[in-house]
């Protein structure tokens, strides 16, 4: 009987670490992509920036169609989609986005059947302005 349930519980927890082996590793919003890797992970991007990227990487998900879609104040902005050819996939879609846009926006990671894998957000914010040289913030 002890047998039985060792066996029943291994089963199980090979069971869950395959399924959590299946789906988003990683994602993140950046600035840039070099040598397929995000060079930032950032919450918050000024608006200064024009082109704003969503890196995933994808596990087990060889052999399905996957797509990002970008939403801004609910409104559906664009859909990327692409297909994965490996186990681990290492992608990105990208967004050339206008100043006036901030706000807070949604990226979610889309299977076949449109259910969502991963879902995250960023704010595009108002840039900073830039202090002349010399200046101080406390001068008028």
């Amino acid at each position: 009987m002890k047998a039985h349930l060792v066996v029943m519980l291994t089963m199980t927890l090979a069971s869950q670490m395959v399924q959590a082996e299946i789906g988003v590793g990683r994602s993140v919003f950046t600035t840039a992509i070099e040598n397929k890797e995000p060079v930032s992970d950032q919450q918050q991007i000024e608006n200064d920036t024009s082109r704003v990227y969503y890196f995933t990487e994808l596990i087990g998900l060889a052999g399905h169609a996957i797509t990002h879609r970008w939403e801004y104040n609910g409104q559906l902005m664009a859909e990327v989609s692409f297909q994965v050819d490996a186990d681990r996939w290492r992608t990105w879609s990208s967004k050339n986005m206008m100043s006036r846009w901030t706000g807070i926006w949604t990226v979610s990671v889309l299977d076949e059947g449109g259910n969502i894998l991963e879902q995250q957000q960023f704010e595009y914010v108002h840039a900073m302005p830039e202090l002349s040289a010399g200046a101080s913030p406390n001068q008028s």
